[in-house]
């Protein structure tokens, strides 16, 4: 109780702030070597956030002397990355505390040269005392730089080093940096196997490498849901722009002329939770596949809810860990928000604004039928039924095939769901059906004429009109069977005499 009381006594007496000064040194493949410096004339306490797991920190005290400490999660928010270190802290006989916490963040910049971004750890501590950033850039650094985070900073050229001088404390906790080093080519590299090629700067050769690995590794999944094979893949590392990390563009392919293109994979997101970059490079692989198997990249909302569920469970399957689960977690508590998800039908490439709830609410139609017709093995059973058809174009077309893959037409569970269709997935069924098949034709569209008379059995009759329109050529020809059984019968019975 005494020591916890001098404690409190102290923090109130501390009379002036003190000042935080982080410097960022970041070396020629991006990684920077992280100082913090903290100097108060007055005792007191104070708080910052340090690494939680990324990187390991040291503290040093060159003058005065730590009372107390406390290291512990961060309140009201919780970050995935970072911990509150608290402390309480004495100054020396000259009136001085000094002291300096240091780690090393291997991401800290991305270069592909002549183009560099810089993204700092976080700048986050106690609003009592002043802070400046200090970001030495990569040597051979141009003084041309745009900085994100604070518009109260300066370019300084120190030792041959160019030096971002940020004052104040900066916005989000965050200082980002475009900048460039002239003169300069990046050393480009490429990785290949089984029909996938993975380019990328020279000093990501690993991550190239383990994109490969992933690639190599879901292949088999995905070539037996699929039923298709890709040729020629190939992926792109790519540095990004501040407009890539702010929008949270963590991949992408550009379709050009109706074909997917390169695989662009933002190198941004190998800062993000483990396994979230191999996360988006299955994601964007699957848009490749979907093409393939005849989904046309318009059709967004199958495109993208189908690139999230596959990417996910394969990606689970194959164990990518805590950026898979925290991917998903984040979709489900986005969609749980939703009243309705019909929305989505009207998603296109120049839909404006946010878009993070037509990823949420298309993952959640593909998931919920994902849970309740057999995962991946049902999506196997859909993608037969699109190849079959040659490919899809409509939404009653995609809907159809669900419903074929689920043995159920599952036009009312889409119309609760907020869609809205010309035609239901059953009457597009019979309509693709030859005319050959008409007994099974006559018989269904009786069930559905039923369904619309007699609601209480609605969902029964649509049910089984969606059975006989699947299975319509057996039914037929059963139909043609008996016929002839009958007419065969018919002619060989015994005539009686006049």
């Amino acid at each position: 109780m005494v020591a916890t009381a001098i404690v409190a006594a102290m923090a109130a007496a501390q009379a002036e702030s003190g000042q935080y000064r982080y410097l960022f040194n970041v070396g020629p493949d991006g990684a920077a070597n992280v100082t913090i410096t903290y100097v108060s004339r007055t005792s007191g306490s104070t708080w910052l956030l340090v690494p939680r797991d990324f990187a390991s920190w040291s503290m040093e005290v060159a003058s005065g002397r730590v009372v107390h400490e406390e290291l512990e999660e961060a309140r009201p928010i919780r970050y995935a990355f970072y911990l509150n270190y608290s402390f309480t802290f004495t100054v020396d006989p000259e009136g001085l505390f000094n002291a300096s916490i240091t780690y090393t963040s291997r991401y800290a910049a991305f270069i592909e040269e002549p183009r560099g971004f810089f993204y700092s750890t976080q700048v986050s501590c106690s609003p009592m005392d002043e802070v400046e950033v200090d970001v030495a850039l990569p040597p051979g650094s141009s003084r041309l730089v745009h900085v994100y985070g604070s518009s109260s900073y300066a370019v300084e050229e120190v030792g041959g080093r160019v030096l971002v001088r940020v004052v104040g404390r900066p916005k989000d906790g965050r200082v980002a940096i475009e900048f460039a080093v002239p003169g300069v080519e990046a050393r480009m590299v490429e990785v290949r196997e089984d029909g996938f090629k993975v380019k990328a700067a020279a000093r990501y050769y690993g991550l190239a490498e383990e994109v490969l690995r992933v690639y190599v590794e879901a292949q088999p999944t995905l070539s037996r849901i699929f039923n298709v094979s890709l040729e020629g893949v190939e992926v792109r590392l790519y540095v990004p722009t501040i407009d890539d990390v702010l929008s949270g563009v963590g991949g992408y392919v550009p379709f050009t002329g109706g074909r997917p293109g390169v695989i662009n994979l933002n190198v941004f997101y190998v800062r993000a939770v483990e396994g979230s970059l191999e996360l988006i490079a299955l994601h964007e692989l699957i848009h490749h596949y979907l093409w393939r198997v005849g989904i046309p990249p318009e059709r967004l909302w199958v495109h993208e809810g189908l690139a999230e569920y596959l990417s996910i469970e394969v990606g689970r399957a194959i164990g990518l860990g805590r950026g898979v689960e925290g991917h998903e977690a984040r979709l489900l508590r986005a969609a749980r928000g939703l009243r309705s998800l019909g929305f989505i039908q009207s998603w296109t490439f120049d839909t404006p604004g946010d878009l993070a709830p037509y990823y949420a609410a298309s993952y959640r139609v593909f998931k919920a039928l994902g849970d309740r017709y057999g995962g991946l093995d049902y999506y196997r059973r859909f993608f037969e039924h699109v190849r079959s058809m040659g490919g899809v174009e409509g939404d009653e077309d995609v809907v159809r095939c669900l419903s074929m893959a689920a043995g159920v037409d599952l036009t009312d569970t889409f119309e609760a769901w907020g869609f809205s269709f010309e035609r239901g997935a059953v009457e597009a069924v019979l309509e693709a059906k030859p005319s050959w098949c008409q007994p099974a034709k006559l018989v269904a569209e009786a069930l559905l004429e039923l369904s619309r008379q007699i609601g209480p059995l609605r969902r029964g009759l649509r049910g089984a009109a969606a059975i006989v329109a699947a299975n319509a050529e057996v039914f037929s020809i059963l139909a043609y069977s008996v016929i002839a059984v009958a007419l065969a019968l018919a002619s060989a019975r015994p005539r009686e005499p006049r």
